[in-house]
């Protein structure tokens, strides 16, 4: 039986990923978008900054966040698939048209 959703991990990561951090948000995303994306769905996940801290000596953290268009903890929109026609061309991104292959 095809898997219809990632598996879902409450709780802290495994990996100590800091999520409040840029890095860790942004990788945070990474793993969100990937794990949907192995199983056909196609998420939009974004990084935002949702705080600064100030700290005693005139520096400041930031903190951040991790937003989805996930409704309900599920996804909206299947990945596009080729045409099996299509597979193997590459298209020119301004104009759409195949790209010419160099001799």
């Amino acid at each position: 039986m095809p898997q219809l959703y990632p598996r879902f991990h409450p709780g802290p990561s495994a990996g100590r990923l800091d999520s409040f951090s840029e890095r860790g948000a942004h990788e945070l995303a990474r793993r969100i978008r990937e794990a949907w994306a192995k199983i056909g769905w196609d998420v939009e996940v974004r990084v935002e900054r949702i705080a600064s801290e100030e700290l005693g000596d005139g520096r400041s953290i930031a903190h951040f966040t991790v937003r989805s268009d996930l409704i309900n903890g599920l996804p909206h929109r299947r990945l596009e698939r080729r045409p099996k026609q299509q597979v193997g061309q590459c298209l020119d991104e301004e104009t759409a048209q195949p790209r010419k292959r160099a001799a």
